[in-house]
């Protein structure tokens, strides 16, 4: 029996007679190497397939006057994520003014499920109302390899329900997953040493100043030895 995974693109979905539906890939002939001649051996092969999106969709609640999202998050020096309480809102608390009622619409995004699956890994995601209350743990027990089918028989439901669930749970912290991945991205970036030029800078600055330091001392060499 062979086994392949590989990253590619589903291209074609055509329904055929007699209930059956022909799916077509697209996957770059170096992602397979010299797996492809396993593949080739399954033409015509009953086979169990497993796809995965690369992609995590998910809505986000947007204010329509000002088209700017109804819920906003802040990351602290730890890397937790947590909800940003509106400055209408303040403002609305500091001068007693009614509470506004904004519009809402639904704005869909998207994220790579990468970024959303280190998030849930690395422990950052919270637990959501209407999982269970393990649920972060499922979803990482599943990012690291383990099937569908063994979490599904441990929690006693199926297959089916449990890709929905953790599905359904990425879509629920992936606006969280992108706040943390920008605020990772601000912290590597102050990290990054001085580039090139700046370094050489410096050196010339350095320099410059010993050159001056060597300068003053023998002048003053000199005023020493006329006293003299």
């Amino acid at each position: 029996m062979s086994f392949i995974n590989f990253n590619g693109k589903v291209k074609k979905m055509n329904h055929k007679p007699k209930g059956v539906t022909e799916l077509v890939f697209e996957v770059p002939t170096k992602e397979l190497g010299n797996r492809i001649q396993n593949l080739a051996e399954m033409i015509d092969k009953d086979v169990k397939v497993e796809i995965e999106s690369d992609i995590v969709r998910y809505n986000v609640q947007i204010n329509a006057n000002t088209e700017r999202p109804i819920v906003n998050y802040e990351v602290d020096q730890s890397g937790v994520v947590y909800i940003a309480k509106p400055e209408s809102e303040q403002l609305e608390a500091e001068l007693g003014l009614p509470e506004e009622k904004p519009k809402i619409e639904e704005k869909p995004m998207e994220i790579e499920r990468e970024v959303v699956d280190r998030f849930i890994v690395e422990g950052m995601a919270p637990e959501q109302e209407g999982f269970p209350e393990n649920m972060s743990e499922i979803a990482k027990r599943r990012i690291e390899g383990e099937s569908y089918r063994k979490l599904a028989t441990e929690l006693e439901m199926s297959s089916g329900t449990i890709v929905d669930l953790i599905n359904d749970y990425r879509a629920a912290v992936a606006p969280l997953a992108e706040t943390w991945w920008e605020w990772k991205e601000d912290q590597a970036n102050e990290a990054v040493p001085m580039r090139k030029d700046e370094e050489a800078a410096d050196v010339d600055l350095d320099s410059s100043q010993s050159v001056k330091d060597d300068s003053d001392g023998n002048d003053q060499k000199e005023e020493e030895d006329g006293a003299a």
